[in-house]
């Protein structure tokens, strides 16, 4: 038991252990506490007790679902509102409920498990937010542009000047897009008096993940 014991408390993920029948949290792990931003002075107390803005969330029900169904519960990315210091703050969790069946087979106890993703959630959102701007600068820009994604350089915006260029001039550019997006450097080229501009396209983290390619007459 006590190997047990060591594996719930050492775990590198948040763990803790709500009763049935009051959702009393019984025991919580150091990773669970930091994640719910409490201290050990919780142990004991009822979830809506010590996380009051909780009952404005799905998650109690949710625990309930699983009490009465016996069914476990899972969710990716789910957003949890919590009151820090005073202070609203807002945390992305991987996590799942699964019940612990009593000796008559019924449920006595909730084992929760949770990570937090708010690092891998919000680089996410902040993804889809640029994606949506770069695509809105693409279809407004006074010059012929396309943005390509990934190292197959698909395509993922493009403006009706680059397709008129394009249908007047086409090339295959495939290997100044392979420079630029391999060495994450500037490239220019000019054809048929069109000079073209390969831009690298980079992530929050300096990654490239694309390319930007401008065409304009001379």
């Amino acid at each position: 038991m006590k190997r047990y014991l060591d594996l719930f408390q050492n775990a590198p993920v948040a763990m803790a252990i709500l009763d049935a029948k009051t959702l009393r949290l019984d025991s919580a792990n150091p990773a669970m506490l930091q994640l719910l931003r409490k201290e050990k002075s919780v142990l004991g107390r009822k979830l809506l007790e010590f996380l009051p803005e909780i009952a404005e969330q799905p998650y109690p029900e949710l625990i309930y679902e699983v009490i009465r169904t016996g069914r476990p519960h899972s969710e990716i990315g789910a957003k949890f509102y919590s009151i820090h210091n005073g202070k609203a703050e807002t945390v992305f969790v991987d996590y799942s409920y699964t019940p612990i069946l009593g000796k008559d087979s019924k449920v006595v106890s909730v084992l929760v498990v949770g990570t937090d993703v708010s690092e891998r959630e919000m680089s996410k959102e902040y993804r889809l937010v640029a994606d949506r701007n770069l695509r809105a600068l693409v279809m407004s820009a006074p010059v012929a542009m396309a943005v390509f994604n990934g190292f197959d350089f698909q395509i993922q915006s493009i403006n009706d000047k680059m397709l008129d260029l394009w249908n007047k001039n086409h090339q295959t550019c495939i290997r100044e897009l392979e420079h630029v997006y391999h060495n994450g450097v500037s490239f220019t080229s000019e054809s048929n008096q069109i000079c073209y501009s390969y831009t690298p396209l980079r992530d929050d983290k300096g990654n490239t993940t694309g390319v930007v390619m401008v065409g304009s007459k001379k």
